[in-house]
């Protein structure tokens, strides 16, 4: 399982304290016609930083440990098929005005999901492991083409991701290269009937100067999970996320979010990274399931393997 690969790697790594940083204050975001900051281009993620921070390790890192701890993380993933993963070189860590991060939370201080009981029984398994093979339902919502990456809040994996920001003066959209492509953020307070809710939720955002601020609930319950390396990030239907994104740079587009969720944490949390401009500009169009056949294959696969066992025999 990638959880136990990853902690027999992590611990042959040996870290030193350090970090570094850099400033932005200068820096003039460009407006649209509307006069708003503006964020149209394409927006990509590719990191190996983990939702949740290893016990002993600083948020911000040095380069030398985070070589070290992005090597742990690659490690995990040894004997991966799918492409996607390895063909884009070394593995990398989430960068963030400068610093090299070990997780994505960032408060808690010690970078760990606060779940609450229900929370921590909920969320006891890795994502990518799901909790059984009797049906689809106990498999991920990636594996299931179900669920995005780009809902918030967003999150980012080890491939590439990518992110198109389209503004008008009352409507944000933001389109992904993945499941679940078009999110809708309503500038103009547009609210949604408590009835219908949804996986992605409902988004009505704001500026605060050059920051874009978004307020998101109406979730639905059907399915809590969202993907992470390793245990899930759960949301439920009393859940209120706001995002901030904010331009630091030509290149770099700031990512904050806070989710305040007292059904599954005892407070709420933090998490931070940053998205890249990609200068390509190109969206692609994303068929999760034409010629999928994976899901059918590992719920057969384990019958046979079940049939087997009933009748004493060896793999």
């Amino acid at each position: 399982m990638y959880s136990r690969t990853f902690a027999i790697a992590l611990t042959a790594c040996i870290f030193s304290a350090g970090g570094f940083a850099q400033s932005s204050d200068t820096y003039q975001v460009p407006k649209t016609e509307f006069g708003q900051p503006d964020f149209q281009a394409v927006w990509s993620t590719r990191f190996y930083t983990m939702l949740e921070r290893p016990e002993g390790l600083p948020l911000a890192l040095s380069p030398e440990q985070a070589a070290g701890f992005a090597q742990a993380v690659a490690a995990g993933f040894r004997g991966n098929t799918d492409p996607d993963i390895d063909r884009l070189g070394s593995p990398v860590l989430a960068i963030v005005n400068g610093e090299l991060r070990s997780s994505v939370i960032v408060y808690p201080e010690n970078g760990v999901l606060p779940y609450n009981e229900l929370g921590t029984q909920r969320a006891a398994h890795g994502y990518f492991e799901g909790v059984g093979y009797d049906g689809p339902e106990q498999r991920p919502g990636t594996e299931r083409c179900t669920e995005a990456w780009g809902s918030p809040p967003m999150r980012a994996f080890n491939y590439q991701l990518f992110h198109g920001f389209v503004q008008t003066a009352d409507t944000i959209a933001i389109v992904s290269e993945e499941a679940v492509m078009l999110r809708v953020i309503h500038m103009d307070g547009h609210l949604r009937p408590d009835a219908i809710r949804s996986f992605e939720g409902h988004s009505v955002g704001h500026w605060e100067g050059d920051t874009l601020v978004v307020e998101t609930t109406h979730y639905s319950d059907v399915n809590p999970e969202r993907a992470t390396l390793s245990r899930p990030m759960l949301i439920s239907s009393e859940a209120r996320v706001t995002e901030r994104f904010t331009r630091t740079s030509e290149t770099e587009l700031n990512y904050q979010y806070t989710v305040d969720d007292p059904k599954y944490y005892t407070e709420p949390w933090r998490g931070e990274f940053s998205f890249i401009r990609d200068e390509g500009g190109h969206i692609y169009e994303f068929t999760c399931h034409e010629g999928n056949y994976s899901m059918v294959g590992a719920l057969r696969g384990t019958r046979v393997e079940e049939a087997r066992a009933a009748r004493g025999e060896e793999d």
